[in-house]
C-alpha cells in the first residue's frame, strides 16, 4: 500500500466514523448538553477537532484558505476564530455555535483534505512549515497558547497530517463515542 492510499483510508475512515456515530446519532438539540455533571459538550468537541484540522491542514500545512471561511456564518463564528483550539472547552462559545452547521464544517474540512491528498504532492509532507505565521494571522494569543505554538514549531509536514487531522480526530472520536454512550445514546 503506498502512503497517499494509506492516508486517504484513515482519514476517510475517521469522516464515516464521525458521520455515522457521533452526527448521525446525537440530536443537534443535545449537542450543548453536558453529561456527568459538568462534562464537555459534544459540540465544543467537534468544534476543537474542526478547528485544529482545518488551521493545521490548510493554514499551516497547504498555505491556503481555512474552510472556515466559507462556514463562519453559519457556524455562529466570524472573530477570534483561534477559540477551539483549546482541549479545555469555551464555555461562552458553546452558546454561539450551530450545532448542525459545525458537524458540516467539520465533514467539509475532512472533505477538503481528502480532494487535496487525491493529487497532491507528497513532498510537502517532508517540509517543515511555518506553523507560528498561521497562528499569528488568525490572531491566536500567545500567552495562552504558548503550549499550541510550541508543539507546532518546526514541525515536518507530516506532522500536521499525520497528527492533527488522523490521529488527533480519532483521539476525539473515542471522546464522542464516551459522550454519546453517557448521554445513553450508543446504538449498541
Amino acid at each position: 500500500m503506498d502512503l497517499r492510499t494509506w492516508l486517504t483510508g484513515d482519514l476517510q475512515s475517521l469522516r464515516r466514523r464521525l458521520d455515522r456515530s457521533v452526527l448521525s446519532v446525537i440530536p443537534a438539540s443535545r449537542m450543548a448538553e453536558r453529561v456527568d455533571g459538568g462534562g464537555i459538550a459534544p459540540v465544543y468537541v467537534l468544534w476543537h477537532t474542526a478547528r485544529h484540522h482545518d488551521l493545521a491542514v490548510n493554514g499551516v500545512l497547504r498555505g491556503a484558505d481555512e474552510v472556515l471561511t466559507e462556514w463562519a456564518d453559519r457556524v455562529g463564528v466570524t472573530a477570534d476564530t483561534w477559540r477551539g483550539l483549546a482541549e479545555a472547552e469555551d464555555l461562552d462559545l458553546v452558546a454561539q455555535l450551530d450545532p448542525e452547521a459545525v458537524g458540516g464544517y467539520l465533514q467539509a474540512v475532512m472533505g477538503r483534505t481528502l480532494d487535496w491528498l487525491a493529487d497532491s504532492d507528497l513532498d510537502l509532507l517532508d517540509a517543515v512549515a511555518d506553523s507560528a505565521a498561521a497562528l499569528s494571522r488568525i490572531g491566536t494569543p500567545e500567552d495562552r497558547f504558548d503550549w499550541l505554538y510550541s508543539m507546532w514549531d518546526a514541525q515536518p509536514g507530516h506532522f500536521f497530517l499525520s497528527w492533527e487531522a488522523i490521529g488527533h480526530g480519532l483521539g476525539h472520536l473515542g471522546e464522542l463515542t464516551s459522550i454519546r454512550n453517557r448521554m445513553g445514546l450508543s446504538p449498541f
